[in-house]
């Protein structure tokens, strides 16, 4: 299954952060993509750099308040909205900015997987993944009269990191945007801290992309403006969950055709056992689809003759012995 972008084009239906390898990836070894003009090239850049070691790293921590007045005062010095606009001696101070790593704090309300765009060489399968952080949590997706968020995207090139740091967007955004729908995932949106690269969208930088207030819907069931400024994080290179137990979403009661009464007991009174995958396994999950990779670790709930119940993302599924170590 295709999922339609907020501009109208085909992105991948992933629901799911993936242990994606991108030596197949033909924007591996071109970090300019395929853009076509001067401008996009070094837009793409950007937001392709590889992941960096962050120990010993001076990273500024901001919250979305701070960010926005951070990035107003770049905006005011820059005094375009374009990259072609600029003077050589502008683009070396857009450089200095954009070579930062920050922190932003807020609330992931809202993720969806990114649209094939010249950044990923047009590749369906090796996209972005947008983060829109808030300075509040929300129980509704975005509406009319709502702020609007900071953008933050995961690149191929950090994925399979912060994949396997653990993190699962389904598990800490409180909507996920599946084609035209908003989904809501099943808990609250979580407070998280990202940090990454500081980098300047100007591709989205015109009063259609950019404002403070959510003014309308459109066909496709998008908010506009959609983003509070051009500025992002991107790439991002880490995403950490602030106080997880405050709003963590309830665990499922287990299914007494499978598990018994009398097994719950005696699983209560033992050490946990788990399970590494050594095959891919597609599992269903709330809002589509995601793939089990090879050499995940898996809590056993219960084992059957061809199958092994697991827990994932704080639910239950079954997994095929043949795909156990």
């Amino acid at each position: 299954m295709l999922l339609l972008s907020r501009t109208g084009t085909v992105c991948a239906a992933d629901a799911e952060l993936r242990d994606i390898d991108v030596s197949s990836w033909p924007c591996l070894g071109s970090p300019s993509g395929t853009a076509k003009t001067q401008d996009g090239l070094e837009r793409n850049a950007m937001k392709n750099r590889p992941p960096v070691d962050l120990g010993g790293v001076r990273v500024e921590a901001l919250d979305t308040a701070g960010f926005l007045k951070k990035v107003r005062e770049y905006d005011a010095h820059l005094k375009s909205q374009r990259r072609g606009e600029l003077s050589e001696t502008e683009k070396a101070n857009l450089a200095q900015y954009e070579n930062q790593i920050v922190s932003l704090t807020g609330w992931l309300v809202l993720a969806y997987p990114g649209p094939p765009e010249t950044t990923n060489c047009g590749d369906r399968n090796f996209h972005d993944w947008h983060l829109e952080i808030f300075e509040s949590p929300s129980d509704h997706h975005p509406q009319i009269g709502d702020p609007t968020p900071i953008i933050c995207e995961i690149t191929p090139r950090t994925e399979r990191q912060i994949f396997r740091d653990g993190v699962r967007l389904q598990a800490i955004a409180g909507f996920f945007r599946s084609g035209k729908e908003y989904q809501p995932t099943g808990h609250p949106a979580k407070q998280i801290r990202v940090t990454g690269f500081l980098a300047w969208d100007d591709d989205h930088n015109g009063r259609a992309d950019v404002g403070g207030k959510i003014d309308n819907l459109t066909a496709n069931g998008f908010h506009h403006p959609w983003r509070s400024t051009a500025w992002e994080i991107h790439p991002v290179m880490k995403v950490e969950v602030l106080d997880p137990s405050s709003n963590a979403p309830p665990k499922p009661p287990p299914t007494p055709s499978v598990v018994s009464t009398q097994s719950r007991e005696s699983n209560a009174n033992r050490s946990p056992e788990f399970i590494t995958l050594t095959r891919p396994v597609a599992i269903t999950i709330p809002y589509g689809e995601t793939v089990l990779q090879p050499g995940q670790r898996l809590e056993v709930i219960s084992r059957g003759p061809a199958k092994i119940r697991v827990k994932y993302l704080d639910a239950v599924y079954d997994v095929p012995i043949a795909a156990v170590e």
